[in-house]
């Protein structure tokens, strides 16, 4: 079963769809009603291909205009031939007892997983489809959850940093308890924490490449009319409409959320034996309108 909202603290929760109705923060709170799904597209749809990083290059990090600023655990990270699914791999290590920063901060614990915001040396719009892969080790141990890659825009999100509308949003995935899914997104309307979509609507199981299709329409302004879209393996896992990323046109998708660690805010996150996550095959593509 999935964590209860009750074990694991969050902001609201959306699923497939809206209990209550969403509030887009402009000058002033506005209740709107909840919205249907939208209609389904296609994983595999012909969208022009803007960027992609097979990791094959030496030098991988340059074309990914990684930004300094909230950039931690590079010496977590490495870069391996594959030789079977794909070239070559990025590899994430996460030591024994490691959770998120700021665990590491308190404890006195290694810090593991990596973070940082690349920009991609792409200009900033208002719909991108992010594609990547993932597998979690063999013996890997879910615990209480941590978090995946998702696209950004503005100064970026993540928990303890709200966001007003104006400058910033992430929507990064996790995985919960027994490798349950989920999109974590950080937008106008979350408070200390994430937003949950699509909770437990697919599950990942231990040493099994997955393919991540992530697709964000940016809302207008004064409208509450934003969608996230996320495909695993082909599958359509969330169809959320009636999303609010924006009270302004000028906050736009700026890249990829680079993100990942075991956590949660404390040591009961924590992973009990040193263990790795691999991503492949990243790519970034527009969105038709």
């Amino acid at each position: 079963m999935p964590p209860s909202l009750s074990e694991t603290p969050r902001g609201s929760t959306l699923g497939l769809t809206l209990a209550t109705a969403m509030v887009l923060l402009s000058t002033g709170c506005q209740s709107l009603e909840a919205p249907s799904a939208i209609a389904p597209a296609d994983a595999q749809s012909s969208n022009a291909q803007l960027w992609q990083s097979d990791l094959s290059q030496a030098d991988w990090q340059t074309n990914w205009e990684p930004r300094e600023d909230k950039s931690w655990g590079r010496d977590n990270i490495e870069i391996l031939p594959d030789g079977q699914t794909f070239d070559h791999i990025l590899r994430v290590h996460y030591p024994t007892g490691s959770a998120s920063p700021s665990v590491s901060r308190n404890t006195d614990t290694p810090l593991g997983g990596a973070q940082f915001y690349s920009d991609l040396f792409l200009p900033g719009e208002d719909r991108l489809r992010l594609t990547y892969h993932v597998r979690f080790a063999e013996d890997f141990n879910f615990v209480k959850g941590g978090k995946l890659p998702g696209l950004f825009g503005g100064i970026g999100a993540s928990d303890g940093n709200r966001v007003d509308g104006t400058d910033g949003f992430s929507t990064r995935l996790m995985w919960r308890q027994n490798g349950q899914g989920e999109v974590y997104a950080h937008l106008p309307t979350s408070q200390n924490y994430g937003t949950s979509l699509g909770l437990g609507t697919w599950q990942f199981l231990p040493g099994t490449w997955y393919r991540i299709d992530q697709e964000v329409r940016l809302n207008h302004p004064k409208r509450a009319d934003g969608y996230l879209r996320l495909w695993v393996n082909g599958d359509l896992v969330v169809n959320q409409a009636g999303v609010g990323f924006r009270t302004t046109r000028s906050l736009k998708i700026d890249g990829i959320f680079f993100s990942t660690f075991f956590g949660g805010g404390d040591s009961s996150w924590a992973t009990p034996q040193a263990t790795y996550v691999d991503f492949a095959d990243f790519a970034i593509s527009s969105v038709a309108k």
